[in-house]
């Protein structure tokens, strides 16, 4: 229901709701504003007058109310409070604009539009410049951080009392300690001690201004206990008035680096020191360094032999050999090892036992050779001594068994010879003994005869010619002429025996008398058609062998002589009485054995008396030692000759008949009559003999009894008229 009374207008409602809606516009306009002055301070804080836009925004408000108001007295008609509000807004805008007034001259003092672009383009690029300068400073701390906190190396800011301020996570990685750990303890705590004072002398450089920065190599003490090696680089920083504030430190962990020196130190030192020579060549062979050692080993100099081959050390007709070897091998396999025979500066030579291995570059790549050489020129020649001494150690080991073999062979031959019965068993004999003891040479056995004036070869061996004459005189010999071993050799200008036959002769020869009891026996004869086979040992064996077999051969004559002594006759040389009687029984009880027959010749020399009684008894015992001789020529090997008593001889003949006994004992007859029996220079005339046979077992069952049988028919012959063979009858005759 509208009011009747007010504005004219009001009973009109298409006109009330216009100024409604434009009241309410109006007031919504005017608050607006205000927002917007409000926004405007707010965003503007640097705006020199915001009290003006205050009041303005207060006054803009009081409008707006009064136009809501307005709105109001509508439905309500309240003007007094109406009027009220719109006297207030009316002082304050009264207050207000005088206020204005007053500050106008201050309004009037803002710049105008033109100067605020200006100045707002300068504020801009001063805004921008600072923008940058803050973006640069922030990009410059987020990098000194991140250099700081991530660097690969430790980074610690230092107070000038040593406090760590800050410590990024190289740095406890290094030291082992956590950053808490490290931010509570001072960096003298952790320096090996032996460093701190030259830490200390460093700072107060820094401090005095004499440096501004230092670098030095010292030992921080692990969490764990070991030592770590680092390198220090220090520096200091100021504020703006050049009071120092705190230390940068950066730390470089170098333990393995200075591991790698003190490696090659010792490897250095090793390299200097090494009593082996090591020698560094390129691929190529030539010299690159070498140490001490090889100095004093190959006696050159590392001058002389820089850029050198290898071949400096070996012979000129091995040097290009041997290198190439030693190259090709070592690029092969990655490793060379043997021994090499070197040439010295001063020309000696040498033996070294050597070891070359390729070295690497970075790229994995054999750059250089090392070789490691030891010298073994002593020990080589220690070896070859004690080599030698053992091949003279095996030689004497072996000429020790071989004098063993040869001294036990000599015992054995010694053995057999005094065994032997006869001259002849013991020259069969020296045959088999003595060639084993002399192998590869020929040899043989000379006697002297018995008149001295000829040596002949009683036994020979070996399947070489033998260069000496089988007969020969003594003096032919110089070993029986001088009574000692000659030694003669083909080629030679000494003295050669003249029995040797120089045509045939090659090689050498060896001639050693034998001696026994101070007379010469003969020789012992060896020749060799190879050179060297007589050595002074073999002289030796040569002299004992041809004394042992000269007293060997002397004793059997020895015994031959006394044999002979105890069984012949010392005037005819037949056999005695106690050698017949021993015989014939050995051969009657054999031919009973056998049943065979013994034939006996009994013999007596006519009118034997005469000889001695007209010529004397010398003549008649040369009577009885000529028909001795005769009988021994006369009878075969198995007959024996036996000198039965006075000028009685019997003969006793095994295996044969009685007519062979017979025309035995007839030729015997016949022939003893062309005897020419002498006594000083006078024939004594023609010798008959008287003969009686027997047979056994015809004329009597014991030798006894056939010699009694002979002996009977002898006696008969005599009394016939001598001159003559009678049989002997038998018992039943």
């Amino acid at each position: 229901m509208y009011q009747q009374y007010g504005h004219c207008y009001l009973c009109q409602p298409n006109l009330v709701w216009l100024h409604v809606l434009s009241d309410s516009t109006i007031a919504l306009a005017y608050y607006l504003i205000p927002i917007m002055l409000v926004y405007f301070v707010r965003k503007r804080q640097d705006f020199p007058c915001k009290w003006i836009l205050g009041i303005i925004a207060a006054l803009i408000v009081a409008g707006g109310t009064t136009h809501l108001m307005e709105i109001w007295t509508f439905w309500h008609p309240t003007y007094k409070l109406l009027g009220f509000f719109k006297a207030i807004t009316a002082s304050g805008s009264l207050c207000a604009t005088m206020v204005l007034v007053r500050s106008l001259p201050k309004v009037l003092a803002i710049p105008n539009l033109a100067e605020l672009k200006k100045a707002n383009q300068q504020l801009e690029l001063e805004i921008n410049d600072r923008l940058l300068a803050e973006e640069a400073l922030r990009e410059s701390k987020e990098r000194f951080h991140n250099a700081f906190d991530y660097a690969a190396i430790g980074m610690a800011l230092v107070g000038l009392d040593g406090s760590w301020l800050q410590v990024n996570h190289s740095l406890c990685e290094i030291v082992g300690y956590s950053e808490q750990e490290l931010l509570s303890t001072t960096c003298q705590e952790i320096t090996h001690p032996d460093d701190c004072d030259t830490d200390l002398n460093y700072i107060h450089q820094l401090l005095t201004g004499e440096i501004r920065c230092y670098h030095m190599e010292k030992r921080y003490i692990h969490k764990l206990g070991h030592v770590v090696w680092i390198l220090l680089s220090g520096s200091l920083v100021c504020d703006i008035h050049g009071q120092p504030l705190y230390l940068i430190a950066q730390i470089q962990d170098i333990t393995e680096r200075k591991h790698v020196e003190q490696t090659l130190q010792q490897q250095a030192c090793i390299f200097e020191n090494i009593s082996d020579g090591v020698i560094v060549t390129d691929l190529s062979g030539r010299i690159i360094d070498w140490n001490r050692a090889a100095e004093k080993m190959f006696g050159y100099t590392k001058t002389e032999v820089s850029g050198k081959t290898l071949g400096i050390l070996h012979k000129p007709e091995e040097s290009a050999v041997v290198t190439q070897q030693i190259m090709d091998e070592l690029l092969s396999t990655n490793r060379w090892d043997g021994e090499i025979k070197f040439i010295r500066k001063d020309g000696t030579e040498g033996v070294c036992e050597t070891v070359f291995v390729p070295l690497y570059n970075e790229q994995g790549q054999p750059s250089a050779t090392i070789g490691v050489n030891r010298n073994i020129t002593e020990r080589k020649q220690a070896e070859a001594a004690l080599h030698k001494a053992n091949e003279q150690l095996t030689c004497w080991v072996q000429e020790l068994e071989q004098r063993n073999r040869e001294i036990a062979l000599l015992s054995e031959m010694s053995d057999i010879l005094q065994a032997c019965l006869t001259v002849e068993e013991a020259y069969k004999v020296i045959t088999q003994l003595v060639q084993p003891l002399f192998p590869e040479t020929s040899g043989g056995v000379f006697i002297i005869s018995s008149s001295k004036h000829l040596v002949e070869a009683v036994t020979v061996w070996g399947d070489s010619i033998l260069a000496s004459k089988k007969v020969f005189s003594p003096k032919q010999c110089w070993a029986l002429r001088r009574g000692r071993s000659h030694f003669a050799a083909s080629g030679d200008r000494g003295l050669h025996c003249t029995h040797i036959e120089e045509d045939i002769f090659s090689g050498e020869a060896l001639c050693v008398p034998m001696m026994a009891q101070g007379e010469a026996l003969g020789m012992l004869h060896l020749h060799s058609q190879h050179k060297g086979q007589f050595t002074t040992a073999k002289q030796q064996l040569a002299s004992a062998v041809a004394e042992r077999i000269a007293l060997a051969l002397a004793n059997l004559r020895l015994n031959e002589a006394l044999q002979q002594q105890s069984i012949r006759d010392p005037l005819t040389g037949l056999f005695n009485r106690r050698y017949l009687e021993e015989s014939l029984e050995r051969e009657v009880s054999r031919a009973e054995r056998n049943q065979q027959r013994v034939g006996i010749i009994m013999i007596d020399v006519d009118h034997f008396k005469s000889f001695n009684d007209t010529f004397g008894h010398e003549a008649g015992d040369i009577v009885l030692r000529e028909l001795g001789g005769f009988l021994k020529k006369q009878v075969r090997k198995a007959d024996i000759a036996c000198r039965y008593g006075g000028e009685e001889m019997l003969l006793i003949l095994p295996e044969t008949s009685l007519e062979v006994c017979q025309e035995r004992a007839e030729r015997i007859r016949q022939g003893v009559k062309h005897l020419d029996v002498q006594h000083q220079r006078q024939k004594l005339g023609n010798i008959t003999l008287s003969l009686g046979v027997a047979m056994f077992p015809e004329h009597g069952m014991t030798g006894a009894a056939v010699i009694e049988a002979a002996d009977a028919a002898l006696y008969i012959a005599k009394k016939t008229g001598r001159d003559r063979v009678v049989m002997a009858q038998s018992q039943f005759e």
